[in-house]
């Protein structure tokens, strides 16, 4: 029963776009490392990674949480891993 509960929580989450847990794009990112790499954007359909403009040219990566559903297709694309989901508790 305390299972159902916590599926509907998930469920009702997902459906109003209130998610337990959030992307992030940790500091192992290759642009961090001054190489251009988009293939985190480039896996997203939903266009929730944008890359702004930074100091000397390099291009760094921003989820925008209200445009991201989870799908994890970005965690898969990163070469190096950079890109996990973290549970807000």
């Amino acid at each position: 029963m305390v299972e159902n509960v916590n599926m509907g929580l998930n469920r009702r989450a997902f459906l109003t776009g209130h998610w337990t847990s959030k992307p992030m794009i940790g500091s192992d990112c290759l642009n961090n490392k001054g190489v251009y790499c988009q293939s985190c954007k480039d896996s997203c359909e939903e266009n929730a990674i944008i890359f702004n403009q930074m100091k000397m040219g390099i291009q760094l990566p921003q989820i925008i949480p209200n445009r991201c559903t989870q799908c994890k297709d970005c965690l898969q694309a990163c070469p190096v891993g950079a890109i996990t989901i973290n549970k807000n508790e």
